[in-house]
């Protein structure tokens, strides 16, 4: 048994129980053990990577898009979510800074990440552009800005979510108990905060079908409206709309854990060790964003996102692919591949 499993078995005998939200909580945030305060590496020594992790690609078009809707002249703010090891911030940063040096000069780019293992690590990778960074370790610490332009990878699927289950017509909350030497799952009555969520965005729980409720998508988006007045935001995750990820042939839900880029369904396992993840409902993004006056204005899976913007301007003049691009643009472009997968969302408050 290791501490933070400890501290999650003490914290069950203590309550007689505890919501399976809370459980993923510990597990990814506690603040002495868990996973997202502990890492301090992903991509191939880690246990998973991301579309940045692969090259540079993902960051340079993100910068051209930054080129392409700056304002002429006036700070350019940049707020990035979730920012982690800071490689889509230096590829972006390094993009603009080749190829509108006035523009880059002109930027702020605020680095919001709760890791401090990562965090430390930033600065010493970004050392060229830390004239142009702030760093925060919450979003609550983000200073009021007239405009931005808002970026997340893989930041919303890393949120601990409800597990909500129906058997025999009865729709029940999971809970977990623990009964050595294995965790067992309590059915209670749903929470207000789930009641909450399903009835505002029409969720029905099929007979025999175990879902993800993400209680924290609201909170965010009334975060950000309370301190940007206008913004551009690209999300880009894994997920799908509300119909298909609550589709009955996902009976059991998306929640997977992750240690050492392999994958289990089991996730009572390597508390604090293995990252802990579930699918996106890109709708319930939608459906916030617009209650807080955001409106949706592209959603397309990763590799259309970057075709519809730039990526082949990247390779035009006789500027030639690396062996680094050819890979990424194979692992991002190829039928099935990340670029398939991960989805792009772009939401605007005007």
């Amino acid at each position: 048994m290791n501490k933070l499993q400890k501290k999650i078995v003490d914290k069950i005998q203590e309550q007689g129980g505890i919501p399976f939200r809370e459980f993923m909580e510990m597990c990814l945030y506690d603040k002495d053990f868990g996973y997202y305060q502990t890492r301090s590496t992903i991509g191939r020594e880690g246990d998973f990577f991301t579309s940045a992790h692969l090259g540079s690609i993902l960051g340079r078009v993100l910068g051209k898009r930054v080129m392409d809707l700056a304002s002429n002249e006036g700070p350019v703010h940049v707020v990035e979510l979730g920012a982690g090891e800071g490689y889509l911030a230096l590829d972006m940063l390094e993009y603009i800074a080749r190829e509108n040096l006035p523009l880059y000069q002109r930027m702020q780019y605020h680095f919001v990440e709760q890791n401090p293992s990562v965090f430390n690590g930033n600065q010493k990778r970004l050392n060229m552009h830390l004239d142009r960074i702030i760093f925060y370790d919450s979003l609550s610490e983000l200073n009021s800005l007239p405009s931005a332009f808002i970026f997340s990878n893989e930041f919303f699927d890393a949120f601990p979510v409800h597990l909500v289950t129906r058997r025999k017509d009865i729709l029940s909350e999971v809970h977990i108990g623990y009964k050595s030497p294995n965790y067992t799952r309590i059915f209670k009555k749903p929470s207000a905060e789930v009641w909450r969520e399903l009835e505002e965005l029409g969720i029905s729980v099929g007979e025999g079908c175990t879902i993800e409720i993400n209680s924290g998508i609201e909170g965010i988006y009334r975060q950000l409206t309370e301190k940007i007045e206008k913004f551009h935001m690209v999300t880009i995750d894994y997920g799908y709309t509300q119909d298909e990820l609550y589709h009955p042939e996902r009976k059991d839900g998306t929640l997977m854990g992750y240690h050492k880029h392999a994958a289990y369904d089991n996730v009572f396992q390597l508390e604090g060790e293995m990252d802990l993840t579930s699918h996106v409902n890109f709708d319930a993004l939608i459906h916030y964003g617009e209650k807080f006056g955001i409106d949706p204005k592209y959603f397309k899976n990763q590799r259309t996102y970057l075709m519809d913007f730039g990526l082949f301007e990247l390779f035009q003049d006789g500027k030639e692919p690396t062996t680094t691009d050819a890979f990424q643009l194979k692992t991002l472009l190829l039928p099935g591949s990340m670029g398939d997968v991960f989805k792009i969302l772009v939401q605007e408050k005007q």
